[in-house]
């Protein structure tokens, strides 16, 4: 028994399938144009992320996991924080939800990169 893939059906147009039908498999041909578009756009969003993260990275003098590392377990660090920069805890939501989406992004470039 051979299993299959949940597939959605898409319309092409025919001059494209005329254009791409001597070049192979048309849905080969198609599957690996959407894989190429969906890795650019992953990269596009991926990159979206980093430049949005890096000014916390810039202001705070550190990447996000050690940023954390010393909010969770080092009051003087937040004392320091809480004097240099009283909205620290603003910047840290906004930045934590930057890196979990960035997590969730990486985790389809991956999803994607083993199909």
């Amino acid at each position: 028994m051979r299993e299959t893939e949940n597939m959605t059906t898409v319309a092409i147009n025919s001059k494209y399938v005329d254009i791409l039908a001597p070049l192979g498999d048309v849905q080969q041909v198609v599957d690996e144009a959407v894989r190429r578009y969906a890795v650019e756009k992953l990269g596009e969003r991926l990159a979206e992320l980093r430049r949005a993260m890096r000014p916390f990275e810039e202001r705070y003098g550190c990447p996000y996991e050690l940023f954390y590392a010393r909010v969770t377990t080092d009051e003087d660090f937040v004392a320091g924080l809480r004097e240099v920069n009283p909205t620290w805890e603003r910047d840290f939501h906004t930045w934590e939800f930057y890196v979990e989406e960035l997590r969730e992004w990486l985790n389809r470039l991956e999803q994607l990169s083993m199909l």
